[in-house]
């Protein structure tokens, strides 16, 4: 399913995090493993003379050919020791020159890359990318699905988010490969925002008229959803993958936010965009916030490229 992993390293510890789970998931895949290093180049201050108080604008080529050479030497190094384990897949670095988003964009692209895994946050220096607004702009534009780490610890609980409609469960071949690949369970979460799905004046007006016909319209949405989750768990059971089912009510990004607090969740697996009639959820920005607020990883896709 995955044919090529892309892993952005600023040659901070914390970008090296998403290490891990993209050997893991090469391994798994076969997979050719891309280590992209991005020179961001500063205009910086250097002094006129040891005593000279002012100060000239300029970049000077010395400092890039040093950077150019301690990040070449970096991405050896990393390619040395994932290769000193054997790995059953290829390695090869790329070593770019940009703005970081824009460079990793466009070696996805380059390289036809079917997964993005990537740190979003960790900086260490003036000349480090501020990851978390990179990993944002590559959530946002990237032709393929994006892995997003914020940790060393293992992922062995997934939570794959639902609406009901068709363009959310395009996140579910991948999601479930991941996991699958990963040895985590995984947990499909069906969240309905019950003020979509009728008229709150209506229900208030139905209360009035009948006594419990309001409860009674909820149980009814309950076991729609929990009809939905069983059929979704038929459809992709597997004999190695344990898949539990859980329904919850209210603002999308708030309840699935809810749950991960009170659930052991490593990695949150959802779709970008999708919304399908009144009662679909407006994925960008319930990924945004997620993505913002979640202190796990995410697995970022889009409905056009995530059936591969």
């Amino acid at each position: 399913m995955f044919q090529k992993i892309l892993v952005p390293l600023d040659s901070s510890d914390l970008a090296e995090y998403a290490l891990s789970p993209a050997i893991q998931l090469a391994e798994q895949f076969e997979s050719d493993l891309v280590l992209l290093h991005v020179l961001e180049h500063h205009t910086v201050f250097i002094p006129e003379g040891p005593d000279v108080m002012g100060h000239n604008l300029y970049v000077p080529e010395t400092a890039f050919s040093r950077e150019e050479l301690a990040a070449r030497e970096y991405l050896v190094g990393i390619n040395h020791k994932i290769g000193a384990g054997q790995p059953n897949f290829n390695c090869y670095t790329r070593l770019e020159d940009g703005d970081p988003a824009s460079r990793i964009l466009d070696t996805a692209v380059e390289e036809k890359a079917d997964l993005i895994v990537m740190s979003t946050h960790g900086y260490s220096g003036v000349t480090r990318w501020v990851l978390g607004s990179v990993a944002e702009k590559v959530m946002r534009h990237a032709p393929c699905p994006v892995l997003v780490i914020r940790s060393d610890s293992p992922i062995r609980h997934t939570l794959i988010t639902l609406d009901g409609s068709s363009l959310a469960e395009a996140s579910l071949p991948g999601g479930l490969a991941i996991a699958q690949a990963l040895g985590a369970d995984v947990t499909l979460l069906r969240v309905d925002d019950a003020s979509d799905a009728i008229d709150p004046k209506e229900v208030v007006e139905l209360n009035r008229n009948e006594r419990g016909l309001g409860e009674r319209y909820r149980e009814s949405l309950y076991h729609d959803a929990e009809e939905y989750l069983a059929r979704i768990q038929r459809q992709y059971r597997r004999d190695d993958l344990v898949v539990d089912t859980a329904v919850r009510y209210g603002k999308p990004a708030t309840a699935i936010l809810n749950y991960v607090e009170t659930h052991p969740v490593d990695l949150i697996i959802m779709s970008t965009h999708g919304r399908t009639g009144l009662a679909r959820w407006r994925y960008g920005s319930v990924t945004e916030k997620v993505l913002r607020s979640a202190d796990c990883a995410m697995l970022i896709s889009r409905p056009d490229f995530s059936e591969q």
